[in-house]
């Protein structure tokens, strides 16, 4: 006999939802998504929390914070689970492995300085040679400045034999403005003169390093890269310009 279907009550379907896990059994199942099926089969899972020991033919719940040994049946240490690391273990594993990064590109931007100084230079002479060429723009600029005050002092000293006709009598407005662009000359050629001091000690500073550290190299027993001897006394001061 046919059943007619529409005449039937309609039931619902219940879907059944699966109970929330707790945080335990959380890093359980992590620990036992991390097991091979086939190795967890013949296995024994141990671990000892606050002095007592648990064990079962899975990982048992009172191991989701502790070192787990999977074992073997006849006793023998298969291998052993890590538990899981807290926050602060994570962000201190983090921080060693940023350090032990940043030291490993420290040490390999000094190796690359190392062969970059050792390419660049022969001997102490040579390092003395490309400063006094590096320091030779800033020398000159500190002469041109110079002369250019020293020739400020000289119309200063105009002004001042000008202004010496009026102490009694109000000073001319091109006297004034004479003294005030006069002051605004100076300032300018000064700053020029202290912006070159500081670029040549900048120079003198980098310079003194790197004699030091090729000092240090050759003391190690590294040695300067071998060029062509016909450039290489070019290099040398004492032929330059012969």
């Amino acid at each position: 006999m046919e059943h007619d279907s529409s005449s039937s009550p309609v039931r619902s379907a219940r879907v059944d939802h699966p109970a929330p896990l707790t945080a335990v059994g959380l890093c359980v199942g992590l620990m036992l998504s991390a097991t091979p099926a086939h190795a967890a089969l013949g296995s024994i899972f141990s671990c000892t929390v606050n002095g007592k020991t648990f064990t079962a033919d899975r990982v048992p719940s009172e191991c989701a914070n502790a070192d787990v040994r999977e074992m073997n049946r006849d006793g023998s240490v298969r291998r052993v689970i890590a538990r899981p690391l807290t926050l602060d273990e994570q962000r201190a594993r983090a921080m060693e492995a940023k350090r032990r990064l940043e030291e490993e590109e420290k040490q390999l931007t000094q190796r690359r300085r190392d062969k970059s100084l050792l390419e660049a230079y022969a001997t102490d002479e040579e390092i003395e040679a490309v400063r006094g060429k590096a320091l030779e723009s800033s020398n000159v600029l500190i002469a041109r400045a110079s002369q250019r005050l020293a020739n400020l002092q000289g119309e200063r000293k105009k002004l001042d034999n000008e202004s010496e006709f009026y102490k009694k009598r109000v000073v001319p407005e091109e006297i004034k403005r004479g003294y005030v662009s006069l002051t605004q000359q100076v300032a300018a050629e000064e700053k020029i003169i202290q912006d070159a001091q500081f670029e040549i000690q900048r120079i003198n500073e980098r310079f003194d390093a790197e004699k030091k550290r090729f000092r240090e190299l050759l003391a190690h027993g590294a040695r300067p890269v071998q060029r062509n001897p016909e450039t290489d006394i070019l290099l040398d001061p004492r032929f330059r310009g012969k």
